[in-house]
């Protein structure tokens, strides 16, 4: 379902400081949060999820999802960190 840009709005997740933190560090300053976000999770997402993405860029007229990855190297893996207390 297409979303217009008055309807998809910023949105408030609440995670503890430590995390927010850590989050902080591994993300660049030329990424927002959604761009961060995305790329970090990737390799996780189905191909329909990632065909839906470009189709909302594409749309609102903006870069599409591979655009957007391609101008950010692919961070080094790191291992799993444990959850925050």
């Amino acid at each position: 379902m297409y979303m217009s840009l008055s309807e998809n709005r910023l949105t408030s997740i609440p995670v503890h400081a430590t995390t927010v933190k850590l989050l902080q560090q591994l993300k660049t300053g030329a990424q927002n949060w959604d761009e961060f976000l995305l790329s970090a999770f990737e390799d996780l997402l189905p191909p329909e999820t990632i065909e839906e993405l470009e189709r909302r860029e594409r749309g609102e007229g903006s870069r599409s999802f591979a655009e957007v990855a391609r101008g950010h190297p692919r961070p080094v893996r790191r291992s799993r960190v444990g959850r925050a207390p």
